[in-house]
């Protein structure tokens, strides 16, 4: 089934199934490189790059999330975004996005419309 990407599809291959295994994944993978997991519990908000939910991290790294999940984990510094806001029309802008067939096409950034995707999508 082609959907939006998230941590399962991203991490599947570590054994992430669920918000429990994604937190357990990272924690396990930071204490390999010897770094702290710390939560931000400030509202940071999801946007598609690629096929794929993401959050920005301040490091200038990106996490997976998924409407599902509502948690981004960084595996570059640690951090793990617990309170990940998506937008309202996200079934609308995931069914345009899906539309497409090349993944590389498939972004949508905050503010951006529905109606912008959909033509952006006619044009292509």
């Amino acid at each position: 089934m082609d959907k939006i990407a998230g941590p399962i599809e991203g991490h599947g291959h570590a054994g992430v199934k669920d918000i429990a295994s994604y937190r357990r994944v990272h924690g396990s993978a930071m204490r390999g490189l010897e770094r702290e997991v710390f939560e931000v519990t400030t509202d940071v908000v999801a946007y598609i790059n690629h096929g794929r939910w993401v959050v920005d991290c301040v490091c200038n790294g990106a996490g997976f999330t998924s409407p599902e999940f509502k948690v981004s984990c960084c595996f570059d510094c640690g951090r793990m975004y617990t309170s990940v806001v998506f937008p309202k029309q996200r079934k609308q802008i995931e069914e345009v996005l899906l539309s497409r067939k090349e993944k590389e096409t498939r972004n949508w950034i905050p503010g951006e419309s529905v109606k912008s995707l959909r033509t952006e999508s006619e044009v292509a």
